[in-house]
């Protein structure tokens, strides 16, 4: 922090040029540098802030939080004092190793929000946030959105990665909600094919409509055929990709109609004598075993040998634990944003229930259950994502381990578990009044203050 304290008057310059808010902390969270922008955004001018804790004027500043957890936040929806609200980025700053300070930036949005709340809140928000997410997923790379660092998941990438400039076509394994469509996409984004990506799901269409969906049809070709025909999504996806989601469940007639269309490269709609060529890349997805299913009869062997040139196994959630943390933590930071709350935290016990979990929904059922919780969190007041919120299921699946490792018959135990958590859902209905929380639990406020100290809950919940 020594050129700050230095004054620096380039830097300074530098600084006072960019029209957002940039702040400027040491270690101790004292506010060492406090741009034009700054002043502009908050009405605070340097004299009062400068050399002063920046939580004496932001008491929910992204700064105190980056400092504690030593890690980096990007464009986070922050309210940092009332009726102001911003999209902020915050990191830590490192001198030889060591945390000197930290630097935020800060982007304002109170008037959109402002805007927004008169309108229709949710939904306006919803599109604000589109627009500027929009904006940055167009400098991402198109595997950007597929997260995860598991070996074998990695693994999974790179080998979308290598094979996304090809034409060859791919067969992608994997259970329900692992992210078949999101790898599928990503190739396709990557190939450089200049059509559409077209996603079928096979096992969505009815057997008797499926032809006429991937084929068209002409004009009057049968009863309640639009007389103009229609467009197959083969031939929509000329040029580009033709996704065929949960291929196992194509009806066996259809698969030597998909095969010529690969052999061939080209189709004949139904009720038309001409064909049409085509030029696509197919990619298939499956979450059941095809191989198996060759064998059995219930799936052709040539179709089976066309599609799977290249075989992309996506392993499932359960198999891959060490990414649970990081999905979690990236998915809360992503519904905040979307239902404009401030950045919420796991409680270790959730935390811990997640790794526990079998996730049978895979990826798919974590956002499900995340986006559960921090909408529950927001309408509670409640700045900690804690073990109440879970689903039941997942509830009693971690109050049944906990007992399994303990004496099951061991009373005051689960009295005690219970204890807890009533007191805790309480805290968070009244927002941690605890006169109130008292009150809806029918005890005097000096015994809720000793069984909260009992049970180690905190007074306030941290930020």
């Amino acid at each position: 922090m020594k050129l700050i304290d230095e004054r620096s008057k380039e830097l300074e310059t530098i600084l006072d040029s960019i029209k957002d808010a940039v702040c400027i902390v040491n270690a101790d969270g004292i506010t060492k540098y406090w741009n034009k922008g700054a002043e502009k955004l908050y009405g605070i001018s340097k004299e009062e802030i400068l050399n002063k804790p920046i939580t004496d004027f932001f008491p929910s500043s992204l700064l105190h939080r980056i400092l504690k957890e030593e890690r980096a936040y990007e464009d986070i929806y922050n309210s940092p004092k009332e009726n102001c609200y911003n999209i902020s980025s915050a990191s830590p700053l490192y001198f030889n190793g060591k945390l000197v300070g930290g630097i935020s930036i800060d982007r304002d949005i109170t008037d959109h929000i402002k805007t927004t709340e008169l309108l229709n809140k949710t939904k306006s928000n919803l599109k604000v946030l589109k627009e500027e997410l929009s904006a940055i997923n167009k400098a991402r790379s198109p595997f950007s959105n597929i997260l995860g660092n598991n070996p074998k998941f990695r693994e999974a990438i790179n080998l979308a990665k290598d094979m996304a400039h090809s034409d060859i076509n791919i067969l992608i394994k994997g259970e329900s909600g692992t992210g078949k469509e999101l790898f599928a996409r990503a190739i396709h984004m990557a190939s450089g094919r200049e059509g559409y990506f077209v996603p079928i799901n096979c096992s969505a269409i009815p057997n008797e409509l499926i032809e006429s969906e991937l084929f068209g049809y002409a004009g009057g070709a049968f009863t309640g055929a639009l007389k103009e025909g229609r467009i197959g999504k083969i031939e929509l996806a000329n040029n580009g990709t033709l996704f065929l989601d949960e291929i196992g469940d194509m009806p066996l007639n259809m698969q030597p109609k998909i095969l010529r269309v690969l052999e061939d490269g080209e189709i004949t709609p139904i009720g038309s004598e001409k064909s049409i060529k085509v030029d696509i890349r197919v990619i298939a997805a499956s979450n059941k075993d095809l191989e198996r299913m060759v064998e059995s009869g219930t799936f052709r062997k040539d179709l089976y040998y066309r599609l799977n040139s290249v075989i992309i196994e996506i392993p499932p959630l359960r198999d891959r634990k060490d990414d649970i943390p990081f999905l979690a933590n990236r998915f809360v930071q992503d519904y905040c944003m979307e239902y404009g709350v401030n950045i919420l935290k796991f409680s270790n016990e959730v935390m811990e229930a997640f790794m526990e979990h079998d996730w049978e929904g895979n990826v798919r059922e974590l956002k499900n259950i995340i986006e559960r919780m921090v909408i529950l969190a927001r309408n509670n007041k409640s700045n900690v994502i804690d073990i109440n919120l879970l689903p039941d299921n997942m509830l009693k699946n971690r109050i049944d381990k906990i007992r399994k490792r303990k004496n099951t018959y061991d009373l005051n135990a689960v009295v005690q578990e219970t204890e807890r958590k009533t007191i805790l859902d309480a805290l968070q209905r009244t927002g941690y009044n605890k006169l109130k929380a008292a009150k809806l639990l029918n005890i005097p406020r000096s015994t809720l203050y000793f069984k909260m100290k009992k049970y180690h809950i905190e007074e306030v919940p941290k930020c």
